[in-house]
Order: C-alpha cells, then sequence, then structure tokens
C-alpha cells in the first residue's frame, strides 16, 4: 500500500493533479481543500500522505487502483473516518470535503447538521449519520 509519495507538482485540476516521481507520473484524486492548498505550488517538489484503494465493479473484473492525497497525517485520517460513515464512501467524500478538515470536524463536535448537510453530496440524513458515528472520535 502508498501511504506517501514525495515528487514535482506538474498539474492540478479540479479533482486531481499529477506528480512526477523519477521517470513515472502519478494520478493523485485530492478534496477541494487540498486542491486550494496546491493550486500555486507547480514545479515544486512536495509530500502527500496518501490512501489507496480499488474503484470499480469486482463481478465485472473492472478494478482501478486509486490513490488519494492530503498533506498532513491527521487529514488522512479525518478522511478514513469520514469514508467509515454508512452511505459515505470515497468518492462522496471527495466531494465533501470542500472546507479544511479542523472546520468539519468542529462541525461534527458541536452536532451541526445544517453545517454538515451544506457540504456537497452530504444531506440531512447523512449528516446525522456522520455526527452519530463520528462525534466522539474527532477531537483530536
Amino acid at each position: 500500500m502508498i501511504t506517501k509519495i514525495s515528487g514535482k507538482l506538474i498539474r492540478v485540476g479540479d479533482d486531481d493533479l499529477q506528480l512526477a516521481v523519477d521517470s513515472l507520473e502519478y494520478q493523485v484524486l485530492i478534496p477541494e481543500f487540498v486542491r486550494r492548498q496546491l493550486q500555486n505550488r507547480l514545479g515544486e517538489s512536495i509530500s502527500l500522505h496518501t490512501i489507496e484503494y480499488l474503484e470499480g465493479n469486482p463481478a465485472q473484473g473492472r478494478l482501478v487502483p486509486r490513490i488519494v492525497g492530503f498533506q498532513t497525517i491527521v487529514e488522512r485520517e479525518f478522511f478514513e473516518l469520514f469514508c467509515s460513515v454508512d452511505g459515505v464512501g470515497v468518492r462522496k467524500a471527495l466531494r465533501a470535503m470542500v472546507r479544511p478538515v479542523q472546520e468539519v470536524a468542529a462541525s461534527i463536535e458541536e452536532q451541526d447538521v445544517k453545517g454538515l448537510s451544506a457540504l456537497p453530496g452530504i444531506g440531512q440524513a447523512t449528516a446525522e449519520r456522520i455526527i452519530a458515528k463520528l462525534r466522539r472520535k474527532v477531537p483530536k
């Protein structure tokens, strides 16, 4: 499993970036808050803490390896917690993470259903499930 990747930032897209590592280029999926932090660092060497997962339908044999990147270990750990909630997968969590982790964690700790349901793709029922599952796990 790839847990950290370092290289030269080649391109930053809406929901991914390309990182040159020696003679290879990796596509790394990123949430919006990470994109905003990195968009002005083209050409620089960066390091990302990563999660690797398989996306697709195993019954059809179409599994594609994906890498999701974060600037800190805490961001990566929070993302993994966020994805552990029923109804929140990696793609939904990527779309939802438009605010920094500290803000989303504060909304969970304060049990702010309205604030969480304002995140893209997160409705009121999902926000309530997130709070119920994570409110005691996010003080870190």
